[in-house]
């Protein structure tokens, strides 16, 4: 029972990170998530034998450790209680798979780590095989990454993911102090370096220096070498920083994307992911006034993101579900009491470290700064990302390692002989009850939502081929598999991806067999996405995507429903009078029902509810796209003039920047599209359509000389303004 459980929860350290399942949605996450419940509950089946048969392999429910991160656990089952989504808050959506029922398996996880490793040669062989994959995934990402994208991922699909992981790596490398997982270190740290995750960055950096600093005040005497590498250390990264950030204006640096990336952060206002991440943690500011004792709910950061949207933060992700940073994100999704909990086990493992290294010889104060430097690079790096699967493969062994070096400096069960018991009647009925407990737990939460995940990425893989007649079956067995994991998130699912075909598959020239398999697609579909709607009314996308293909369907199905495409806006005014992504769909659809003055007046009412720190050309573009919409150009480029007197560079924004061309060429404002051409070609270089603006802008000023100029050069881009040699010769 001992080893069964032991190898079940180190294949979670050997397995989990390689899985890639390209037949579900989100095959960097989903399958490792599932594949990671069923090895828990898997092990959970012999752990409960193991404790029956020796008490000593129960877990030390006084430790402070332990209590804290039980207690971290239940306050997260409250404040889902209290949430605006309870349900959500369990159970979460497909794309991270996390919420409070999944946090309960890291928690199983951890308390069994604390069981069943107790003895230095378990924790060596978990941490040899975590440094080996470690290096396997990030030798993985450099051989499967674009040159082109600079950015490491490997496994885990996204570069924070792998950065956050890695800390954990190199932690525990240096832990076991030998010359093997050393020498692993430098290409771990080369791999971070790569993932240009500025808060692995962070996170690094913050645990050098915390050890440097550690060692300088406490081992100065007893290590003179070590100090004085440390001091070295601290020298060099201060000057090299300082050096860095000094030349940031260079061109050796400029033509250094990592270089680049760490430099950028000084004008972090200019900068939209750093800037996006101030604006969130505002947002989590004003979502934990609002309901400071439970907060929003575990999971139900976009409902407070939604409410208090700002738009600066839209313009890179309109639908942040995180703030980005975990102490932030856990204030407005469980308030104060959840937040508490929170703090409590930080401070217990912080305790627990500082108990190994107090008054111990200089091999254990070493060991003692490793681990206060790991948590504080885990902390740090927090800071800027939210934890999730590749954090937690590393978080809780560390936890548990965290219990057991403590454990082992206080000689208590890890260093006594386990003592087996005669098994009663009562403990094979507990047996057998943990049996079928785990046998239904695999079941319900990765047999069913594995079947389910798939079936809608059935639809989502026929549908990009064009099959639409043949997703029925699979929608079927999605929309009837009652999984609280994948129930409604299915919808979902397929509503994101009907949108996208209606959107960009669906035109005049589309084989009219395949219009109408989408009506009946269409008539199959929008009922369950209504209900999807009155089950999950705080779910702020449903609303815009719902509206949107209510639209598409009018303009490119024939089906008759704008009238539910405005009663379902005005119910997500409810949940926020601000988000610019419903005004835009609102004011769309009420011009197709030829509701002008009612659209023009709704979208006003809004721009004078715009906050000032929009920008003041905020209310001028969107008016500009309004009227644009509606076709009145001369109105729309009034409005684009008036955004271009109070600071909008217009050639900057690539979706203005089309809509102003078009609305002076059809007021014949040649001068316009010339002078903000020429503007455009010098920010974004040259393009064809561009110089061919340029030369059609030239000609109708009767300035032919420029104007073929412009137009050889776009024919030397794209010959297929060859057909307008004529005009130009």
């Amino acid at each position: 029972m001992y080893r069964a459980t032991q190898l079940l929860l180190l294949a979670v350290t050997a397995v989990i990170p390689f899985i890639y399942t390209g037949n579900l949605y989100f095959p960097f996450i989903s399958g490792k998530i599932y594949v990671f419940r069923m090895l828990v509950a898997l092990a959970f089946f012999f752990w409960i034998w193991l404790m029956l048969k020796s008490k000593e392999y129960r877990p030390d429910f006084k430790n402070i450790l332990v209590i804290a991160v039980i207690l971290f656990f239940f306050a997260q089952v409250a404040a889902a209680f209290f949430g605006v989504d309870p349900a959500y808050s369990f159970f979460s959506g497909i794309e991270r798979q996390d919420g409070v029922f999944q946090f309960g398996f890291w928690v199983l996880y951890f308390l069994m780590l604390v069981s069943v490793f107790r003895s230095e040669r378990d924790w060596e062989a978990l941490f040899y095989v975590f440094v080996a994959v470690a290096v396997l995934t990030s030798a993985y990402s450099w051989f499967t990454t674009d040159s082109s994208e600079y950015q490491l991922s490997g496994i885990f699909g996204n570069p924070a993911y792998l950065g956050a992981y890695l800390l954990f790596a190199i932690g525990f490398a240096l832990i076991q102090r030998t010359i093997i997982l050393y020498s692993a270190v430098g290409f771990l740290a080369l791999t971070l370096i790569f993932t240009q995750i500025r808060g692995a960055y962070v996170g690094l950096a913050g645990g050098i220096f915390l050890f440097a600093v550690l060692t300088l005040l406490f081992l100065r005497k007893e290590s003179k070498w070590l100090a004085y590498v440390c001091g070295i250390i601290l020298l060099i990264g201060a000057i090299s920083l300082s050096a860095l950030f000094a030349a940031r204006d260079t061109a050796f640096v400029q033509n250094v994307p990592i270089l680049t990336r760490v430099t950028e952060v000084a004008n972090f206002w200019e900068v939209p992911s750093v800037k996006e991440r101030l604006l969130n943690w505002s947002i989590a500011i004003k979502a934990f006034k609002e309901r400071p004792v439970f907060g929003y709910g575990p999971e139900n950061f976009g409902v407070a993101a939604n409410k208090y949207y700002d738009y600066r933060v839209g313009q890179g992700e309109p639908w942040f579900d995180r703030a980005h940073n975990r102490p932030f994100d856990t204030l407005a999704t469980g308030g104060t009491v959840v937040f508490s909990f929170y703090l409590l086990w930080l401070f217990a493992a912080a305790f627990l470290i500082w108990k190994i290294g107090i008054r111990q010889p200089v091999e254990k104060k070493i060991l003692s700064f490793t681990l206060a430097s790991i948590l504080f690079a885990y902390f740090l790096q927090s800071l800027f990302l939210f934890d999730t699967i590749a954090v937690y493969l590393g978080l809780f062994p560390f936890l548990a390692f965290l219990v057991y070096r403590y454990q082992k400096i206080k000689e208590t069960a890890s260093d006594k002989m386990a003592i087996s018991y005669k098994l009663k009647a009562k403990s094979y009925t507990l047996i057998f009850t943990a049996a079928l407990l785990s046998l239904f737990t695999i079941y319900t939460t990765v047999l069913v939502p594995w079947r389910a995940n798939n079936a809608a990425w059935q639809f989502f893989n026929l549908t990009e081929n064009g099959f639409y007649a043949e997703t029925r079956p699979y929608l079927e067995t999605a929309f009837a598999i009652n999984s609280p994991y994948t129930y409604w998130e299915s919808r979902k699912m397929t509503s994101w991806q009907f949108r996208n075909i209606l959107e960009y598959r669906v035109d005049a020239e589309t084989d009219p067999d395949k219009l109408a398999e989408l009506r009946e697609l269409y008539d199959f579909l929008i009922p369950e996405f209504e209900r999807h709607i009155e089950a999950r009314p705080t779910y702020p996308q449903m609303y815009d995507t719902l509206s949107a293909i209510y639209r598409f369907g009018y303009e490119k199905l024939g089906k008759d429903d704008l009238d539910k495409a405005e009663a379902v806006l005005r119910k997500a005014f409810n949940y926020s009078d601000l988000r610019i992504e419903y005004y835009n769909q609102f004011a769309v659809t009420l011009l197709l029902m030829e509701k002008f003055e009612e659209a023009e007046e709704t979208l006003k009412a809004h721009m004078e509810r715009v906050p000032p720190e929009w920008g003041a050309d905020f209310p001028f573009i969107m008016l500009g796209n309004f009227y644009f919409e509606a076709e009145k150009h001369q109105l729309a480029l009034e409005q684009y003039e008036k955004a271009i007197a109070v600071g909008f560079e217009v050639y900057k924004n690539t979706a203005v920047y089309p809509r102003y061309m078009l609305a002076a060429e059809k007021l014949k404002d040649y001068q316009k599209v010339v002078d903000t051409a020429l503007l455009y070609l010098k920010e974004w270089g040259p393009d064809a359509d561009t110089h061919f603006n340029l030369a059609v802008g030239y000609f109708n000023l009767g300035e032919m000389e420029p104007a073929r100029k412009f137009f050889f050069k776009a024919v030397e881009m794209n010959s297929e303004y060859e057909q307008f040699r004529s005009i130009f010769e």
